[in-house]
């Protein structure tokens, strides 16, 4: 009889020991909710390129900014189209990290509505890079 006291008593402890454990599981701090993803837009501003270097020196700088999600350089259409997270840059910021390496800015274009400006760019002028 005692035996089973000792088993029962065990078992009832253990149950009670399992049940602490569960609750205190369940209070534990889990994994943080994945972040919602996150809002992006894009703009498309008509910029004066001369030539590949400077839609190189616009890839290589522009894709850098912060919120900065991809890029399309065009010389053909003059343009460059941003894809951005606007919660970490703005059109105005990406406009502005534009003109800083030196290139004009001529407004904006509709995304998806970009046209060939058929500009001859076998032209010589002196520019620097």
């Amino acid at each position: 009889m005692l035996t089973a006291v000792m088993a029962f008593s065990a078992s009832a402890y253990a149950a009670a020991d399992m049940t602490a454990m569960t609750v205190l599981a369940d209070q534990k701090p889990g994994k943080k909710a994945k972040k919602a993803k996150a809002e992006v837009k894009e703009v498309v501003f008509n910029v004066h390129l001369h030539c590949n270097n400077c839609v190189k020196k616009t890839e290589e700088n522009i894709a850098f900014e912060k919120g900065v999600k991809g890029l399309d350089v065009s010389l053909d259409n003059q343009t460059v189209a941003i894809k951005y997270d606007p919660s970490k840059t703005s059109e105005e910021a990406l406009k502005a990290a534009i003109e800083k390496l030196g290139y004009a800015v001529h407004g904006k274009v509709e995304p998806g509505h970009v046209h060939d400006h058929g500009h001859d760019h076998g032209h010589g002028h002196n520019h620097q890079h």
